[in-house]
């Protein structure tokens, strides 16, 4: 499955979604307006930005709060970090207020995407300071303080699902 975001003005992007045939999402935050389909072809988005599902689980909802943690991968280390989220994918399921989540490879460039779908901000920020959330994310004492696949350093950017 391939999915694909483009920016823009949150007002220009709900024209683009009220014209087309296929389902995209508006997703509104601090740093601007996404929007995003998992249909084959973005065609009216003008520059699409493409990746391909690593994994996932559940339905990305209609509305919601979304998170999507922009980690840059190595070359090298593009096998190890699927493995590691394949085998993490279906842990989640579980967590209060969880909706969705896909893995996202870039179809170009480094950066891969996870994004999470939750009911509402507070279900994310309550999963963030969970035991299952500690876990997934524990180190042993042995791993060195960078993963092996890194690329850099990742960062999160969050959006409210814009409904209308």
């Amino acid at each position: 499955m391939t999915a694909h975001f483009t920016s823009g003005t949150t007002e220009f992007l709900r024209q683009l979604k009220a014209k087309e045939q296929v389902k995209i999402w508006v997703f509104e935050g601090a740093e601007g307006a996404l929007a995003y389909t998992e249909e084959p072809d973005a065609a009216n988005f003008t520059t699409p930005r493409t990746y391909e599902r690593v994994t996932g689980t559940g339905d990305l909802p209609d509305e919601g709060y979304i998170a999507i943690n922009n980690i840059p991968v190595t070359d090298e280390g593009r096998p190890i970090f699927e493995d590691v989220f394949k085998r993490r994918a279906g842990k989640i399921d579980q967590t209060p207020g969880f909706k969705a989540l896909r893995v996202l490879r870039p179809k170009s460039g480094n950066t891969y995407l996870v994004l999470t779908a939750w009911e509402s901000k507070q279900h994310f920020e309550d999963w963030k300071t969970s035991e299952a959330f500690q876990h997934a994310h524990k180190k042993d004492a042995d791993q060195p303080k960078k993963p092996p696949f890194s690329g850099g350093p990742a960062y999160v950017t969050t959006y409210h699902i814009d409904n209308e």
